[in-house]
């Protein structure tokens, strides 16, 4: 009798579930797969993580470029054309990240990649700064340096035989973030056993996991598994290291700050500081001729960076000591801002003087990381949890997501021995008889082809391929009516491959660059709009130097095996990307 009595009700239970299920389907404007009672449609996505992105693209072919799903109760949108995309992307309104990104915040917390709302809003707007190109041109001796490590490593693997790219350069885009973000060199190329490369590669394996297995997808029954004890175990490895480089930067700065200000109360400098709209080195800062000439004559008259262009709040006194003295010599103007070959001018986010005496300003390997503490010291609500999350945020994506686009752009010219030696012509053209040497700042701009070159291969193989957002209250975007807490999917990797965007979608064709797209929406390699990628000049400096030294020392072969595309946290292969590579004469 109780056997028969919770079969009825478990068959009315699924009753219910079927028939809201079915009703909330109604409700959308899109075609999709009948769901299921309670599941929906996951029973569809129970495949391997290579399966993906080819089961997506069954869905699209067979119910539109627009398709909905039921992941258990909560409904997705998924977008594979551009012109719907377009309208969400470019919302200031859409930009809440969908579930998906909740498994990452255990590593990330509310960092920009997870964060939403004014958090988002305000931690955006202050870390922007960091990644102007008068900041990065200085990370550039330390792609460099890296880039020396790796060419020597393939140097020794350059007889011909398939390669797994995806290990190693990881381990070198992991060397370049680390120095760069972090102000740490970690020499994991070196050290590829190292246990904070090994928590990078366990978390993630834990994190994509979760995101395709439906019901490791739930915090009640992952927390039994063991995986929990790995993952806080890799944590505990991450979060340390990080907490540890901050530690030290912190009592860096706060030393500084003791040693480069002056005692004299009427300079008012520690106060106007607080209030300033960007920051600067302060221990360069301290230097003895800025003291000199500047601070000891500095008359508070508003509350804004006295370096900024425009209206100056700030009055400054010099004496003249006699008609011919220039005490103002060595000083930006505002004439000067865009003189990027001089290294002087009054940008956001730069402070400097003559370069002979003076370096005001955060251009210097530290910068990221100074930006998050100084912004303390400006009354700026950023505390030493939200310093770790940011670091951590770029030190996630900064590594993975570059690693894909090499790799995929190696696994692309392999195949075009054309299109390398064109790239190869360009180099000598900008290097002339010094092949051997590093590049400039200046010349990496004028890498127009390789540009080309990778931006077609990130649209072939986009490091990410599927970006998600959430939908916070019933609205209408682009002639889709989508439901309050409706999760919307757009398939990068098959918006980029659509034949009324591209001819010829499949082929690899860097010219095809040169000309306008037929929606600028239709590349979307590093997103668009208010939530596009925030380092992604970053990520374009690291590729052009790690793709052209290659080049300059190698031919890139094609291996008989080809990748088994893997939709992860980034574009990967489980089967590896192999080529083979042969030195140049």
């Amino acid at each position: 009798m109780i056997l028969l009595l919770v079969s009825v009700v478990l068959v009315f239970a699924l009753l219910v579930s079927w028939i809201s299920l079915v009703r909330q389907s109604r409700r959308f404007n899109v075609d999709g797969p009948s769901p299921l009672p309670l599941v929906g449609n996951a029973h569809l996505f129970v495949v391997k993580s290579s399966e993906f992105l080819n089961l997506v693209q069954r869905l699209s072919e067979k119910y539109g470029k627009v398709f909905r799903v039921h992941f258990f109760s909560t409904p997705y949108v998924v977008i594979c054309h551009a012109k719907q995309a377009e309208e969400l992307v470019s919302s200031i309104e859409h930009i809440t990240k969908g579930r998906s990104y909740s498994f990452l915040t255990c590593w990330l917390g509310q960092g920009l990649l997870t964060s939403t709302g004014q958090r988002w809003k305000t931690h955006r707007k202050f870390l922007t700064p960091a990644f102007h190109f008068n900041i990065l041109q200085n990370f550039l001796p330390v792609f460099c340096k890296n880039q020396r490590v790796l060419t020597e490593k393939l140097r020794g693997l350059a007889d011909g035989r398939p390669i797994d790219m995806f290990p190693i350069i990881a381990l070198a885009a992991l060397d370049n973030v680390t120095e760069s973000i972090m102000g740490v060199c970690m020499e994991t190329q070196k050290d590829s056993q190292s246990e904070y490369v090994k928590s990078i590669e366990e978390l993630s394996a834990i994190v994509t996991m979760r995101m395709q297995i439906p019901f490791f997808g739930e915090d009640a029954i992952f927390n039994l598994l063991p995986y929990k004890t790995r993952q806080d175990k890799a944590l505990k490895v991450l979060h340390g290291q990080t907490n540890k480089v901050i530690e030290a930067r912190r009592q860096e700065l706060k030393k500084a700050k003791i040693t480069a200000l002056p005692d004299n109360n009427d300079i008012g400098l520690k106060n106007s500081m607080r209030s300033w709209t960007c920051c600067c080195s302060l221990k360069l800062m301290g230097k003895k001729i800025f003291f000199e000439k500047c601070l000891g004559n500095w008359y508070q008259r508003g509350r804004q960076n006295p370096f900024l262009g425009g209206r100056r709040p700030y009055f400054i006194r010099l004496p003249f000591r006699g008609r011919q003295d220039k005490p103002w010599k060595g000083f930006p103007g505002q004439d000067k801002q865009r003189d990027g070959s001089k290294r002087t001018g009054t940008e956001e986010g730069k402070i400097t003087a003559s370069p002979d005496n003076m370096d005001i300003g955060i251009k210097n390997k530290h910068a990221f990381l100074d930006l998050l503490w100084l912004a303390e010291m400006m009354g700026k609500k950023i505390d030493d949890e939200s310093v770790r999350e940011e670091v951590d945020t770029f030190m996630f994506e900064g590594h993975d997501t570059t690693t894909s686009g090499i790799v995929y752009t190696l696994h692309c010219l392999s195949k075009r021995r054309d299109v390398q030696e064109k790239v190869y012509e360009e180099l000598k053209t900008i290097y002339g008889n010094e092949m051997h040497r590093d590049p400039t700042y200046h010349e990496l701009a004028q890498m127009k082809y390789l540009e080309l070159v990778l931006k077609e291969s990130m649209r072939l193989f986009p490091p990410v391929p599927l970006i998600e957002r959430r939908i916070m209250k019933d609205c209408e975007v682009g002639g889709l009516k989508l439901l309050k807490g409706t999760s919307v999917v757009m398939n990068i990797y098959q918006i980029q491959r659509q034949p009324d965007l591209y001819d010829d979608p499949l082929e690899f064709r860097p010219e095809r660059f040169e000309a306008p797209l037929k929606n600028p929406f239709s590349w979307l390699a590093f997103s668009a709009g208010p939530r596009n990628c925030i380092g992604q000049k970053f990520a374009m400096m690291e590729l052009k130097i790690t793709i052209s030294e290659i080049i300059k020392h190698f031919y890139i072969l094609p291996a008989a095996q080809e990748p088994e595309l893997s939709a992860d946290l980034v574009l990967r292969s489980k089967n590896g990307v192999q080529v083979k590579f042969m030195p140049r004469k």
